[in-house]
C-alpha cells in the first residue's frame, strides 16, 4: 500500500488523513460496527477487484471511471458537504455527488492514482461506509439503520437506569449518609461512560473530524450539524463528572443519557424515513414478479426464477397476475393494466403480436408470452437506469453561464442554500451558546450549563437538512408512478423559472404518421387505391394501408410510381392514379364539388390526393398528421401563463397550418428548423433571460432538449431524445407537461413550507433555550418533534396524484 501511495503521489495526504484519526480499531470501521477484519477486508477487496470494475464502473475520457456507491450513514446536508469534499482531500478523485435521499455517491476517479479502497477507508473515518450499488437495483435496507437501532437499545436501558438513580436522588436521597448519595453519584457515571462514549461517539467522531477539516479547510461551513450537539453532550458530561468527582455540584447524567437515547431514536427515525423516501421510484422495479410460469417444448409448465429466463422462452401468465418480462403474446388476449408504466387506469386489450412490458396487470384471459427482456433489461428496468444516470453533458457548461440554472443540475437549488448557510448556522449556534454559558453565569450560575446543553441540542439543524430532500424524493417518487420520469430533483425547481414552452410538431403534437382523414367522392375510391400504394414506400402509402386494415384488397397490375407525382397501374381490369390532383387529371376534368374539396383540404394544412378511374377523377382523399386530441386543449391552458412556440423542421407553412389550428398565431410557429438551429433557438431564448420548457420525441429534437432548462421527452420518443432529455413521461398525449409544470410549484411550495417550519423552530427554540424556559430533557423530546413535523409535511404532499387536464 505504501509503495502504491508513494508512486501514485498520494502518500503525503493519505497519511496525514490517516494520522490525523486514532489509531484504534473503531477508527478503520463504521461506528457500532463490530471488529470484523475479514469482512472489512473483503468489501475493500471487492471495490479494487477487477470485476467490480468491469461491471460496476463506465469508462470516461482521460482514463478516468464513474461509479455509483451506495453510503450508509447519511442524513442530513452536512453530511453532503463532508462527502463531497473527496476531490479536494483525495487525490485522483475528480468528483463526488452525494444524492442524499437515496444515499447514492456518484464517483469519479483515477485508478492508476488512487485506488476505490482507499476511498472507501477515507470516508469511514466519517462514519459513512460503502456498498457496491448498480444503477437501478434498489438499495439494500441499510445497515446503519440495524446498528443505530442496536445502539439506540442500549442508550435506553443506560439511560432508563440512570434515571431509576436520579429518581432516588430527587426523592431526597441527599438527606441521607454521605456514603450512599456518593455511592448513586459514582454508579450513574460508571452508567453515564458508556452511555456518552459508545452511544454517542454517533454524534462525537463525526463532530471531531469536521472540526479538523474546516480547520484544515480553513471554512467554517465543513462543520458539521452534529459539533454543537457534541459540545452540549460533553459539557453536560463534563461537568457532571467534575461535580461526582470533587463531591459538590449538580449532576445531569440522567438528562445527558436521555438525551442521547433520544437523538439516537429520532436519527434512526430519519435514516428510515430518508431510504423510504429515497426509494419510491425504485420500488417500481421491485413490483416485477421474481417467480415465472415457463413453458416447456413439450408444453409442460414450471415455475422458474424470472431473471433465469432466455429470450425466445415462453411464459404463462393468468388473470390477476403481474407479467413478468417485456415480450410479445404468443397465444390468447386479454385486458391489460398498464398503470405502473403509463399511469394510466384503463386497461388495454392484448392480443397475439401485441407487445406488453413487465410490471403490468394480466386482467382477464391466460396469455403465452415469448420473452424477448427480463429484470434490468426490461422497459421499467431501463426508465429506472435513465432516471439514475449521471449527466456529464453540455447542461454542465450552460449551466455555469445561465443564470436561470442552478449550478449543479444534481441539486436542487434550496439544497445549495441550505448548504451555504449549514456551516455559519453551526457558528451562529455555538456564539449563541457561548453567550448563554457567559449571561446564566452571571445571572444564575448553577443552571448555565443545563440552559447552554438544552441551546445546543434544540437547535439542531436536523430537519432544515431534511427539509428539500425528502419532499423532492416522495414528489418524484409519485411522479414515476404516474408515468413521468423525472431524471434530477433540480428539475423540480427549475420549473419554477419556466415561462417558455416550445413544442415540436412532427410526433410531438401531431402522431407522427399519415391517416385519412376524409374522403369525397367515390365509396369504394379508397378500396380501389390501396393496392397501388402498397407497392411504393411513402408516408402517404401508410395512410392507405391503415385504412384498409383487415379489409381483402384486390391485385394490382403494372404499378408504376412517377416522383413526387403519384402512382399508376391497373385494379380489377380498370386503371387507376392515385397522386397529386392536377396529374391525376387535368384540371377541367374535375367535377367542382371535388375541385373546391381539394381546395378546401389544401387551405386547411393537409394533402388532398386525387383518385381517377379509367380517366375521369372519382375522389379526393385528405391525408394529414392528425394534431393529437389534447394538443389543442394544453395551448389554451398554458397559453395565458406561458410563451408557446410551435417549431418543426417541417415545410414552414405546414407548420404554419398545424399552429394556426392549435390557435397559434403564424408568428408563434417556426417551420423549417434544422436540429442545430432548434437548440440554437433555445439558447438565444435563454441569453434574453428565458426559462425554456421544450417538449419533444425524434433525434432531431436531442440537442433543444439538452439545451433546455427543462427537456421533456414524449412517449414512444427516439432513444436519443430520451437520454438528452430532464424528463420522460411513458403516458400517451401531453397531458404530462402541464402536470410537470403545476405539479411542481406544489413540491417547491411543501420545501418552501418545510424549510419555513424548521427556521422558525431553530430560532423559537434557541429563544427560548437563551431566556433558560427549557430543559435538556425538553430540548430533546422537541429535536426529534421538529423533524417529524417535516417527515409528514413531506409525506402527506398532494402532489403528482390526480390527472391534470391539458
Amino acid at each position: 500500500m505504501h509503495a502504491i501511495l508513494s508512486e501514485t503521489g498520494l502518500d503525503a495526504t493519505y497519511y496525514r488523513l490517516r494520522e490525523s484519526a486514532p489509531d484504534t480499531p473503531a477508527s478503520r470501521r463504521s461506528p457500532g460496527t463490530a471488529p470484523n477484519p475479514s469482512r472489512q477486508a473483503a468489501l475493500l477487496d471487492e471495490l479494487d477487484a477487477p470485476d467490480f470494475m468491469g461491471s460496476h464502473a463506465a469508462r470516461l475520457d482521460g482514463g478516468q471511471f464513474r461509479t455509483h456507491l451506495y453510503l450508509d450513514g447519511v442524513h442530513c446536508a452536512a453530511c453532503v458537504w463532508l462527502v463531497e469534499q473527496l476531490p479536494v482531500h483525495v487525490d485522483g478523485v475528480a468528483h463526488a455527488e452525494l444524492n442524499l435521499p437515496r444515499g447514492r455517491l456518484s464517483l469519479e476517479w483515477d485508478p492508476e492514482r488512487v485506488r476505490l479502497s482507499d476511498v472507501a477507508r477515507w470516508l469511514s473515518r466519517f462514519g459513512y461506509p460503502v456498498l457496491p450499488r448498480v444503477d437501478g437495483e434498489q438499495a439494500p435496507e441499510s445497515a446503519e439503520e440495524r446498528r443505530l437501532l442496536i445502539r439506540m437499545g442500549v442508550s435506553w436501558a443506560l439511560a432508563g437506569n440512570i434515571m431509576l438513580i436520579a429518581f432516588a436522588l430527587y426523592s431526597g436521597l441527599s438527606t441521607d449518609a454521605g456514603s450512599l448519595l456518593t455511592s448513586a453519584r459514582w454508579l450513574s457515571l460508571l452508567l453515564a461512560i458508556p452511555a456518552v462514549f459508545y452511544g454517542g461517539s454517533v454524534f462525537l467522531k463525526r463532530a471531531w473530524f469536521s472540526v479538523r477539516l474546516a480547520v484544515s479547510a480553513r471554512s467554517p461551513r465543513h462543520l458539521h450539524m452534529d459539533t454543537p450537539i457534541s459540545v452540549g453532550i460533553l459539557a453536560g458530561f463534563m461537568a457532571s463528572a467534575w461535580a461526582t468527582v470533587s463531591g459538590s455540584g449538580e449532576i445531569w447524567f440522567d438528562s445527558i443519557a436521555v438525551l442521547i437515547a433520544a437523538l439516537l431514536s429520532a436519527r434512526w427515525l430519519q435514516l428510515r424515513a430518508r431510504r423510504l423516501a429515497g426509494n419510491s421510484s425504485e420500488e417500481l422495479l421491485a413490483l416485477l414478479p421474481t417467480m415465472a410460469w415457463r413453458v416447456d417444448p413439450d408444453g409442460s409448465t414450471r415455475h422458474v426464477r424470472a431473471d433465469g429466463l432466455a429470450v425466445d422462452d415462453r411464459v404463462r401468465v393468468r388473470p390477476g397476475e403481474l407479467i413478468p418480462v417485456d415480450g410479445f403474446v404468443e397465444r390468447g388476449e386479454s385486458l391489460l393494466g398498464n398503470a405502473v408504466l403509463t399511469g394510466e387506469s384503463r386497461p388495454v386489450r392484448v392480443g397475439p403480436g401485441s407487445a406488453v412490458f413487465a410490471g403490468t396487470t394480466n386482467e382477464t384471459e391466460t396469455l403465452i408470452i415469448q420473452v424477448r427482456a427480463t429484470g434490468a433489461a426490461t422497459r421499467i428496468g431501463s426508465l429506472l437506469a435513465w432516471v439514475a444516470e449521471d449527466r456529464r453533458t453540455e447542461r454542465d457548461a450552460l449551466a455555469s453561464s445561465h443564470t436561470q440554472r442552478p449550478a449543479n443540475p444534481g441539486r436542487p437549488s434550496r439544497m445549495e442554500w441550505v448548504d451555504r448557510i449549514g456551516g455559519w448556522f453551526t457558528i451562529t449556534v455555538l456564539a449563541l451558546a457561548a453567550v448563554t454559558g457567559v449571561l446564566w453565569s452571571v445571572l444564575q450560575p448553577a443552571s448555565a450549563i443545563s440552559h447552554v446543553i438544552a441551546l445546543l441540542v434544540i437547535t439542531c439543524p436536523c430537519a432544515l437538512g431534511m427539509a428539500t430532500p425528502l419532499a423532492t424524493a416522495i414528489g418524484l417518487g409519485r411522479a414515476a408512478r404516474r408515468g413521468l420520469f423525472i431524471k434530477d430533483e433540480s428539475t423540480l425547481s427549475r420549473a419554477g423559472t419556466i415561462d417558455t414552452v416550445l413544442l415540436d410538431k412532427t410526433g410531438t403534437v401531431t402522431a407522427g404518421r399519415m391517416t385519412i382523414e376524409e374522403v369525397v367522392g367515390a365509396a369504394d375510391a379508397v378500396r380501389l387505391a390501396a393496392p397501388l400504394e402498397a407497392h411504393v414506400m411513402h408516408p402517404i402509402a401508410g395512410a392507405f394501408a391503415a385504412a384498409t386494415d383487415g379489409l381483402d384488397l384486390p391485385e394490382a397490375t403494372g404499378v408504376r410510381q412517377a416522383p413526387s407525382q403519384g402512382v399508376s397501374g391497373t385494379v380489377e381490369g380498370r386503371s387507376l392514379r392515385v397522386g397529386r390532383p392536377d396529374w391525376v387529371a387535368p384540371p377541367d376534368a374535375w367535377p367542382d364539388d371535388l375541385r373546391q374539396a381539394a381546395d378546401r383540404m389544401a387551405t386547411s394544412g393537409r394533402s388532398p390526393v386525387g383518385i381517377s378511374v379509367d380517366g375521369c377523377p372519382v375522389a379526393v382523399v385528405a391525408i394529414a398528421d392528425p394534431i393529437l386530441p389534447d394538443a389543442a386543449s394544453l395551448i389554451a391552458r398554458l397559453s395565458p401563463h406561458y410563451r408557446m412556440i410551435l417549431c418543426s423542421g417541417d415545410d414552414p407553412q405546414t407548420t404554419r397550418d398545424v399552429g394556426r389550428r392549435l390557435g397559434l398565431p403564424d408568428a408563434a410557429c417556426l417551420g423549417g428548423y434544422l436540429p442545430e438551429e432548434k437548440r440554437n433557438l433555445v439558447r438565444d431564448l435563454q441569453s434574453r433571460g428565458h426559462g425554456v420548457l421544450v417538449v419533444g420525441d425524434g433525434v432531431n429534437d436531442a440537442g433543444a432538449l439538452q439545451a433546455a432548462d427543462i427537456g421533456l421527452a414524449v412517449a414512444g420518443g427516439s432513444a436519443a431524445s430520451q437520454m438528452a432529455a430532464d424528463v420522460f413521461t411513458t403516458r400517451p398525449g401531453l397531458a404530462a407537461v402541464s402536470e410537470l409544470l403545476v405539479e411542481s410549484r406544489g413540491v417547491t411550495a411543501i420545501i418552501r413550507r418545510n424549510l419555513g417550519m424548521s427556521l422558525a423552530y431553530n430560532v423559537l427554540g434557541a429563544g427560548l433555550a437563551m431566556g433558560g424556559l427549557v430543559t435538556p430533557l425538553v430540548a430533546a423530546v422537541a429535536m426529534p418533534l421538529s423533524s417529524f413535523a417535516v417527515v409528514l409535511s413531506s409525506i402527506f404532499q398532494r402532489t403528482f396524484r390526480t390527472e391534470h387536464p391539458s
